[in-house]
């Protein structure tokens, strides 16, 4: 298939065979009855392996399946397809993706061109590894702005944004709610007599102990210092004392020197919409009634108080 130009005074020939793509020809039997030098040159076809032959030679049985159940349809009624990804065998057996546009003519054949997709496809492999990258890359990110670098628990920002959901979610579902903070007794001690990095294994014992004790809907947080808030979704006062005993006797494992670790606890209660600040002063201020009375003990907000 060549065509002839005339282009300032000189003849230049033309030829399919010059196109750096496959043209391939079918009649309406689907019969191969044209290709040019493509198939030859870079997919090692002998113009006898397909001229007179089915064009379901060069397609995988998946993309015979395809083209019979998609793309006939399309060109039937479009009488043109374009971008369809289908894969075709090289001479050797190799499989190649390639994009495929399609026109049918007016006696029921079908003129193709044929572009070779490995590269695409390669550079879609590489796109989707490097977005896998990015969301893996975004997710430590995130991690890292909602969480306490030491203890690895919620950090203050996080814990207040959970904490004001989880009061909202309470509020529509008629459940109570309880906040406990716990402040490490006489941390300042210890930091000045056994050092920060002392300190600062205290703190981490103490985040990875509150990460074991908590259930999975518990928001658990360094909420600052040494000072460590747990909300307790549908959790009523009695269970809510019952955890705290249970922490006290847990918390006392942790040994700072001769002695053991002992933290004041101040709990509030809410079954009535509240806001996370409200309800944070109250556990505030019972910690401080807790400490008042001698640490190492759990105070409980009373509404009347």
């Amino acid at each position: 298939m060549e065509k002839n130009h005339i282009e300032h005074n000189k003849v230049v020939n033309y030829s399919l065979d010059s196109f750096p793509c496959g043209a391939l020809v079918t009649n309406s039997s689907r019969v191969i009855t044209y290709i040019n030098s493509y198939f030859t040159k870079q997919l090692l076809w002998q113009p006898n392996d397909l001229i007179g032959k089915s064009v379901d030679v060069l397609f995988t049985q998946s993309s015979k399946i395809f083209f019979q159940s998609y793309l006939i349809p399309t060109l039937l009624h479009e009488k043109v397809c374009e971008e369809m990804q289908l894969i075709i065998f090289h001479a050797d057996g190799r499989r190649i993706p390639i994009t495929v546009n399609a026109s049918l003519s007016a006696d029921g054949g079908i003129y193709w061109s044929l572009f070779n997709a490995s590269k695409r496809d390669k550079l879609y492999e590489e796109l989707i590894k490097t977005r896998e990258t990015l969301e893996i890359q975004a997710e430590k990110l995130k991690l890292l702005a909602s969480t306490d670098e030491l203890t690895e628990l919620l950090n203050r920002r996080e814990m207040k944004y959970r904490s004001s959901l989880m009061l909202e979610q309470a509020a529509r579902s008629h459940y109570s709610v309880s906040l406990l903070m716990l402040d490490v007794d006489h941390f300042k001690k210890i930091n000045d007599t056994m050092g920060h990095l002392e300190g600062d294994r205290v703190l981490k014992k103490l985040g990875q102990l509150l990460q074991g004790f908590g259930r999975k809907t518990d928001l658990i947080s360094r909420f600052g210092g040494e000072e460590f808030l747990i909300m307790l979704p549908d959790t009523n006062k009695s269970d809510t004392l019952l955890l705290c005993r249970r922490l006290h006797k847990l918390i006392a494992e942790i040994k700072v020197g001769d002695s053991s670790l002992t933290v004041s606890i101040g709990v509030s209660i809410c079954d009535e919409q509240i806001s996370f600040i409200d309800l944070f002063t109250q556990a505030d201020n019972a910690v401080y009634k807790a400490k008042s009375r001698g640490r190492n003990r759990t105070e409980v907000h009373l509404n009347n108080s």
